[in-house]
Formats: structure tokens, C-alpha cells, sequence
């Protein structure tokens, strides 16, 4: 791209960070990303799959293999802290996720393809919604995503905090974890808080079922596998001598194979019915799964590799630890085979990090990613004539 066309980006970018939205409301920001897209000149662009999300098309100079490129494009219930000319004007939501910056970063690769088509084959352009909630991906796959685009493999792009800017980090093995949910309610009839013996006691309860969680992963999970297991919400109660009628807990579960993952999911249950039984409690427990574990393509990780390596030599890889994050491009990468490769955001003890108030995208980012991901779809297509 050329000086105009990076500064168009990040115009481009700017804008979807002034007007966040948040995941399943991306109303507008579909509606900015398709008016770009006509803009540049997007052979065909389709609206509202899976919700808002929107679909380009770029097809080469004859027909033959297809391959997706992928971006993110919701926001956050987060308050922005900055103060910059670009900050969020949607109170409490933010683009503290940099998905902002993924949305322009495929556009500039989507300018790139369109200055100097392809030999052959064609680039279908996923913007997805809704990635925060997980439900995304799942809701594109279930519109006919695939049916009404087939392609051979996707590639998509993640800025990281943490990592150098401009570098890119492309693992070999499952990198971001799958992400389950529960939801857990002990129930007891309540009582006086001076007479606990005329009660069963939830708030007991809670506590010992957060207390006997910790042994999931330090006594049945195998210590060669990865896993973690956090209760975030615990509500009970209201008065200091009341022993209240329930007491409810939110948590989550995150883990890379799908025997680690179903262990959890039973263990989760064992404990609240032990709890609950030791206890004097009843309970009820919705447990959810979410996303499944993003895994790179071998294949697809050798290309992406050596595109990095050919544009900006062996020093722009770098290794970073694996993530127990979640995100949705798991369900598409089951789906087709594919590579999530990760891109510095910038490094240092005072770099701002995801979801956070005081996060902002790199734009000096912007030109690396979309070079990155269009010279990625262009290798994929040329190798597969």
C-alpha cells in the first residue's frame, strides 16, 4: 500500500473506534464496512449472515481455490480512558479489544487484492460480529457461511499486547483455549442468621463448592495439560444476620483437549451435587459450551510463516506463550483448516493490554497486518492452482 492508502486505513480505523458497538448490536459498523468495501471496489458484498455480519468477495484473473481471510469487528462494555481525537464517542463502549484495528487491517488487505488481483481463484472477506460473546463464528456457520462461500482455508489476524510491534507470533500447536461457562445456584430455605441449625446455608455452600473447585485442576486434571477454572460472580444475600434462600455463581472453564474439556464440564457437576448434599442444599447448574480451542493448521503454518519470513525476514517471528483467552475463529478453524497468527501491538511494562480502559490499536500495525494476510491469501491461492 502507499502512503495513501495506509492513511485511508487508519481513517478508516479511527472511525470504528469513535462508533463502537457492542456484540450482536453492529449495526452501524457493518454499514461502515460496506460502504468501504463499494468504495474500493469489492466484487460482491453480502450483508446480515449470522446477524451483521458481511461477506466481500474478490475474485482472481481465472477461477480456482478459495480462501477466507477473517476479522472481528464488536466492541466492549467498557468505559474508554483516552483522550485522544479518536476516542470513543458511545459512553461506556470501547474497542478495547483492537477489533477495531483487525476490521481495517483486512480492509487494507482487501485493498491491496484489488490493486493487483490474484493470478487465479478468489478471496472471500469475513467480517464477523459478535466474537465477544462467542457467538459469532458459530451463527455465520449456521447461516450457510460455508455453503454459500466454500473455501479450502482461512486466515486471520489478532493483535497482542505484550509482543513487539509489527511482530508476528504464529504457533505450531493450540494456542488460545476453548471457553465453557456455568452458572450455579444453591437453593435452602433461609433462616435466622443466630439459629443456623433450623437452615441449610448456601452462602456454606458457595463457599465450599469455590473452595473444592481448586482441586479440579491440581488433582484431576493431568499435570502435562493446561487448564483453569474461575468463578468471577458470587451474589447471596443482603443482611448481616440472615442466612439467604440461595446464592449464585458465575464461572468459567478453559482448557486445550477435548478430554481435559469434558473432565472439567463433569467434575463441575460432581462437586455442586457433593456440595449440595453435604450441605442440606439443592441445586441447579447451566453449563455451557462456548468456544472450542483455536488450533493453526500445520500446512497453514509453514505458509504463513515464510510469508513473514520473505517480507520482513527471519526477525520478524518471535515466540510468545500460548494464551488461555478464547475466541471464535476455534469454531471456524474446525471447520476448514487455517492459521490465527498474532501480531505485536507493542511491548514494554507500559503497554496497554486487551480489554482494558486505556487500550488503544497500534496503527502503525496497520500496513504490516494487511500486507501480511493479503500476501498470505495471494501464497495459498498460487499454491493451489
Amino acid at each position: 500500500m502507499n502512503k495513501q492508502d495506509v492513511e485511508r486505513i487508519i481513517s478508516f480505523r479511527q472511525e470504528l473506534h469513535r462508533f463502537p458497538e457492542l456484540s450482536g448490536a453492529e449495526q452501524q459498523t457493518a454499514e461502515r464496512i460496506v460502504c468501504m468495501l463499494r468504495t474500493i471496489g469489492v466484487d460482491e458484498i453480502y450483508q446480515n449472515i449470522g446477524g451483521h455480519g458481511v461477506v466481500g468477495v474478490i475474485h482472481g484473473e481465472t477461477a480456482g481455490a478459495s480462501v477466507a481471510l477473517r476479522a472481528d469487528m464488536d466492541a466492549l462494555p467498557i468505559a474508554e480512558a483516552n483522550e485522544t481525537g479518536h476516542a470513543s464517542e458511545h459512553q461506556g463502549v470501547m474497542h478495547a479489544c483492537g477489533h477495531d484495528g483487525h476490521a481495517a487491517m483486512l480492509m487494507g488487505a482487501a485493498l491491496s487484492l484489488l490493486k493487483n488481483r490474484p493470478a487465479s481463484g478468489r478471496v472471500v472477506l469475513i467480517f464477523q460480529p459478535a466474537e465477544e460473546l462467542g457467538t459469532g463464528a458459530p451463527a455465520m456457520l449456521e447461516d450457510g457461511l460455508l455453503e454459500r462461500f466454500p473455501v479450502d482455508a482461512m486466515f486471520g489476524l489478532h493483535n497482542w499486547p505484550g509482543v513487539e510491534a509489527g511482530r508476528f507470533v504464529i504457533h505450531d500447536r493450540p494456542h488460545m483455549a476453548s471457553s465453557d461457562d456455568f452458572d450455579i445456584e444453591f437453593h435452602a430455605e433461609g433462616g435466622h442468621g443466630a439459629m443456623p441449625h433450623l437452615s441449610s446455608d448456601p452462602v456454606l455452600a458457595s463457599g465450599l463448592f469455590v473452595t473444592a473447585l481448586q482441586q479440579i485442576v491440581s488433582r484431576n486434571i493431568n499435570p502435562e495439560d493446561i487448564a483453569v477454572v474461575s468463578v468471577g460472580s458470587l451474589q447471596s444475600g443482603f443482611a448481616s444476620n440472615v442466612i439467604p434462600t440461595s446464592a449464585s455463581l458465575k464461572g468459567t472453564a478453559r482448557s486445550f483437549r477435548p478430554e481435559v474439556r469434558q473432565d472439567i464440564e463433569k467434575r463441575i457437576h460432581d462437586i455442586a451435587q457433593g456440595v449440595a448434599l453435604a450441605t442440606g442444599c439443592t441445586q441447579t447448574i447451566d453449563y455451557r459450551r462456548s468456544t472450542p480451542p483455536v488450533a493453526n493448521d500445520p500446512d497453514c503454518t509453514v505458509l504463513s510463516r515464510s510469508v513473514v519470513e520473505e517480507l520482513w525476514g527471519a526477525e520478524g517471528l518471535v515466540e510468545h506463550p500460548i494464551s488461555m483467552g478464547a475466541d471464535d475463529m476455534g469454531a471456524f478453524l474446525e471447520a476448514v483448516p487455517g492459521v490465527y497468527a498474532w501480531i505485536g501491538n507493542g511491548a514494554g511494562c507500559h503497554a496497554p493490554q486487551l480489554h482494558q480502559p486505556d487500550y488503544d490499536f497500534n496503527d502503525s500495525i496497520l500496513e504490516k497486518g494487511s500486507r501480511f494476510l493479503s500476501h498470505v491469501a495471494r501464497r495459498f491461492l498460487d499454491n493451489n492452482q
